[in-house]
């Protein structure tokens, strides 16, 4: 499968927030983010994204692949071009998942549900924290 990995543009904003909208995934720091945003296009279609959010931590996020390109290895690529990129500024990359066992597979370790609330403050003050489905995971590089 012929698949480009790049860094997104502000002409990607469009297809990145149409792609995290079809999760339920957060668009409202995807301009800010936008300089950490890799995407994966096949045939001018935007089929995946991943970001690192550099901020008091190092955070994977935003990670989507359009349902017809799972299984492809695009969600693997992507994730292996954002880590080696946070390599170049820290050893830990934090992230919330509802897919463990794919991390775990690409090395990433499962931390302390209790952790959620020291790393992020929005945790913290969660009135659902005690039926969130978000496991916390760490990559140390």
């Amino acid at each position: 499968m012929d698949i480009d990995i790049r860094k997104a543009t502000s002409s990607d904003i469009r297809d990145v927030k149409k792609l995290l909208s079809f999760y339920c995934l957060d668009t409202d720091k995807v301009e800010k983010n936008l300089p950490e945003f890799i995407i994966a296009v096949k045939d001018g279609i935007t089929v995946g994204c991943c970001c690192l959010d550099v901020g008091n931590i190092v955070e994977l996020r935003s990670i989507a692949i359009l349902p017809s390109y799972r299984n492809k290895s695009i969600g693997s690529e992507l994730i292996n071009v954002v880590l080696k990129r946070a390599a170049e500024i820290t050893d830990k990359v934090y992230l919330r998942t509802t897919s463990p066992g794919f991390f775990e597979k690409k090395g990433a370790h499962i931390l302390q549900n209790d952790e959620k609330k020291l790393i992020w403050r929005e945790c913290d003050k969660c009135d659902k924290f005690d039926i969130c489905k978000q496991v916390l995971m760490r990559f140390d590089l």
